[in-house]
Formats: C-alpha cells, sequence, structure tokens
C-alpha cells in the first residue's frame, strides 16, 4: 500500500512564558544574564538558582523552553524541552526567533550580556549566540558543551572576542572524568580557549562556581 500522507508546516504565533531577577530599586543592571535551564526543568524553578546575583547588579533572564509535557504519566510535575531529534531543524529555528524577540523586548543595547546554558540549555545557547551575538561578552557552560554539529569555523570571529567558561561538577553522573577532559581537548582542537572551573556537587546549577566565572566580567565593567 502506498503511503498517501503528506508533511505539512505553517508558522503560528505561540505565546512563551520567561522569568527574571532584577536589581532593587529599579537601578540599571551592571549585567544582563541570559540562563537557558536544562531538560524537564520550569523557568520558575530554575531561576531560583540564580538569587542573590541581583545583589551584585546582576539582570538574570531565563526564558522557559517552549515546549512541556509531563515528566512521569499523564499528571503530576511538568518539564520543558528546548527540542528532540523530531522536527529538529523547526525547533531551532523557532528557538532563534524566541530568544531574538527576548533580547530586543529586554536588552537596552549598551550592558553588557553573558549567556549561561545548563545541560540541555548550552547547545541552545551557543547556537543562538552563533547567529546573535550583541553585547556578548562571556558564555558559560553549565555541565554541557558546544553541540557536536556546532560550526566552529563560521563561529570563529565572534567565539574569539567573548570570554568562554565551563562548568563541571566532580560528581555528575552525565559527565565522568574522561568525558570531561575528553570534551575539553576537542574544545582546545577547535581554538576555543574555554576556562574549566570544578565544584564540588553533581548535575545542578553551583551558584558561587558561576559567581566566579563571571567575576572578570563584572570587575572590569566601567563604573
Amino acid at each position: 500500500m502506498t503511503d498517501r500522507a503528506r508533511e505539512h508546516r505553517i508558522t503560528i504565533p505561540k505565546t512563551v512564558r520567561y522569568y527574571t531577577l532584577a536589581p532593587s530599586n529599579d537601578e540599571k543592571p551592571r549585567l544582563v544574564l541570559f540562563a537557558m535551564h536544562g531538560y524537564r526543568q520550569l523557568g520558575r524553578f530554575f531561576i531560583r538558582r540564580f538569587e542573590g546575583l541581583e545583589e551584585n547588579g546582576v539582570m538574570v533572564i531565563a526564558p522557559e523552553a517552549p515546549n512541556r509535557f509531563y515528566i512521569e504519566g499523564y499528571s503530576g510535575k511538568v518539564g520543558a524541552s528546548w527540542m528532540t531529534k523530531e522536527a529538529r531543524e523547526d525547533d531551532i529555528a523557532d528557538q532563534f526567533t524566541y530568544l531574538n524577540v527576548l533580547k530586543a523586548e529586554l536588552w537596552d543595547g549598551e550592558t553588557p550580556i553573558a549567556v549561561l546554558g545548563f545541560s540541555q540549555g548550552g547547545p541552545t545557547a551557543c547556537r543562538w549566540l552563533a547567529q546573535n551575538t550583541a553585547g556578548v561578552k562571556s558564555l558559560i557552560l553549565h555541565s554541557t558543551v558546544f553541540p557536536n554539529d556546532f560550526d566552529f569555523n563560521a563561529s570563529q570571529a565572534w567565539l574569539n572576542g567573548v570570554t568562554t567558561t565551563t562548568i563541571f561538577g566532580d560528581d555528575d553522573f552525565f559527565a565522568p572524568e574522561q568525558i570531561i577532559e575528553e570534551k575539553m581537548r576537542w574544545l582546545k582542537d577547535k581554538g576555543v580557549n574555554s576556562s574549566l572551573l570544578r565544584f564540588k556537587g553533581g548535575h545542578q546549577i553551583h551558584l558561587p562556581t558561576v559567581k566566579q566565572a563571571l567575576s572578570p566580567l563584572l570587575n572590569g565593567l566601567d563604573l
């Protein structure tokens, strides 16, 4: 029997959520941090991991991935995902549109930007920066690395102008020591000079180490 089903695509408007932590008294931020969460996380819980940064003049923006699902079964806890292997290129294109609109809405065009990607949010952050680097001074990959299909040659110019930091816990079940060593060698071979910061812990945001990664940028700002 011949399969007569045809696949079609249309683009539609979609409502997405994002969460913010802002410096008190509506003071102008010293730094804007876009923080991309990992698989099965939600923005409102993820952003809590960065509480305290606003006291250092950092405005944290946590976009929530547009695809939500029940983590187990048909009810209960809900998580979100940036993409799967299904219709992958469409999801990547939609991510660009989403994040570009969010940046245009919230960024004043002057304040320095840092971008952090945690776990699945890391490839999302890297792909986004490959086509929108305005104002970005720092890229932090937390418990993750660049995606395997990333075009380092096409991105070499902006990579040379951005401080790149990689963070891993010493007990991350997704990243044993051998894998971390292999990935750091891979980045070096690709011409990426990324500092590696470690902490005692697993596959989770470690705020003191994030602060350490941000400190050179914050300390270097002309206040």
